[in-house]
């Protein structure tokens, strides 16, 4: 079998300064996307400061020391590229693509956005009011504000997962220029930083273009990078927020979960597959949505990064059913824990998770996407020519002692948003 992504087809180069670099050449089309993962995420926040990684990253491209905002919309314009910064709790990324005779100026502008940002004041406060806007906006929804107060209630105060990475109306009004400047200077550094190049280049070109644009970056070295362990901050505990002129509640229960690299991931990855993610959502579309007709929607969620996010499932219910919901979900949470699951449905998803990779693998940006994980993950550059093997590998007696250890819904934080009840 022939793997897009091999130790040999695949050049790694890092550089003194601590960027690591990932290059991939595909010469079938004309065209180069470029992936990054900096340590620069929420996770570096207050709760007080909420939504500063997230703005930072998001001001980074309203001007430069060479270009304003206006132009750079013209230079995409103009030459059919695109060009992204954003943070996440554990990281913050850019991307984007460019047609080969315009990949030079796709870097020299990464470079301007990521190393000379000048944060304008009349582009901050636009910017500001677009991210209250949103925000408020935000709070409407059901789903978004069920999620939101799940993630608070799950992870102690202090804690990254606690907060919303976007931050709240009234820590964003709190972040001014000088604070993103700060945290700028501070966190987007050459340390830890993970560059790929994927498409129509030799890959000596593609590192000497990434030694000439971020070879001389220099920043701070040795801040920690690791989000701390987490116990949920209660047990079985349940909060229910009224919102006024809703006709649907929204409910998010979950428990805590692994970390990207723990050995249970690919156990629990699968077991989350089944559980709420095939076809129409799993199980729970199965059972609880189309046998019961309990919910509009359910599924489920493993958030497993460089920390243990929650396994979590979500569903969008008639506020009638709101109970004999929560009830039906945690009658197939416990027939998983006691039964696990089929032959059927495990060949079922190892079937899936094999096949939904190569398609992902079609594209310059998916194998780019794909080698940043690698390299964030430490997952090594055998990754892909291992990963049918790892999910083929996963045995029902695996998946029974995974959710036996984490489908645990006496310890789960209920929360439901939504109409206040008659």
């Amino acid at each position: 079998m022939t793997h897009p992504i091999t130790p040999e087809n695949v050049t790694r180069v890092e550089f003194s300064n601590g960027i690591t670099a990932l290059f991939k050449e595909n010469f079938t089309n004309a065209s180069i996307s470029l992936r990054g993962r900096l340590r620069a995420g929420a996770m570096y926040e207050t709760d007080a400061l909420a939504g500063l990684a997230s703005f930072t990253a998001v001001a980074l491209q309203r001007g430069t020391q060479k270009y304003s905002f206006q132009k750079l919309n013209e230079l995409y314009d103009n030459a059919g590229m695109s060009f992204g910064v954003s943070a996440g709790t554990e990281t913050a990324s850019f991307g984007g693509k460019a047609l080969t005779e315009d990949f030079e100026a796709l870097l020299e502008i990464a470079a301007q956005a990521l190393l000379q940002p000048t944060f304008p004041k009349p582009e901050i406060e636009k910017l500001r009011g677009q991210i209250i806007t949103g925000l408020r906006e935000a709070q409407d929804d059901t789903r978004y504000v069920a999620w939101t107060k799940f993630e608070e209630l799950a992870f102690p105060v202090g804690h990254p997962y606690h907060r919303p990475s976007d931050g709240t109306e009234a820590t964003v009004k709190r972040l001014t220029r000088a604070k993103l400047a700060e945290f700028h200077n501070k966190y987007f550094r050459p340390e830890g930083a993970i560059f790929v190049i994927v498409g129509d280049i030799p890959t000596p070109k593609a590192i000497d273009l990434i030694a000439k644009y971020f070879g001389g970056w220099k920043g701070k070295k040795n801040l920690p990078f690791a989000i701390p362990d987490a116990p949920f901050a209660a047990r079985a505990l349940r909060r229910d927020i009224p919102m006024a002129g809703k006709i649907q509640t929204d409910v998010v229960l979950g428990y805590p979960g692994i970390k990207r690299n723990d050995r249970a991931f690919y156990a629990l990855r699968t077991a989350d597959l089944i559980f709420g993610q095939l076809g129409l959502s799993g199980r729970l579309g199965e059972i609880v949505r189309d046998r019961m007709g309990l919910c509009y929607y359910a599924y489920s969620a493993l958030n497993a990064g460089i920390g243990a996010g929650a396994w979590a499932i979500g569903t969008g219910v008639n506020p009638r059913n709101v109970d004999a919901a929560i009830e039906a979900i945690g009658v197939e949470i416990q027939r998983l824990r006691a039964e696990g699951v089929t032959a059927d449905e495990l060949a079922h998803a190892q079937d899936y998770l094999t096949g939904s990779l190569a398609l992902r693998l079609e594209t310059n940006d998916g194998v780019a996407a794909t080698l940043a994980d690698m390299e964030l993950y430490d997952l090594g550059m055998d990754y892909i020519v291992r990963y049918a093997d790892l999910f083929r590998g996963v045995t029902r007696e695996q998946i029974l002692e995974a959710v036996d250890k984490y489908a645990r819904l006496e310890e789960a934080v209920i929360v439901t948003a939504g109409p206040a009840p008659a």
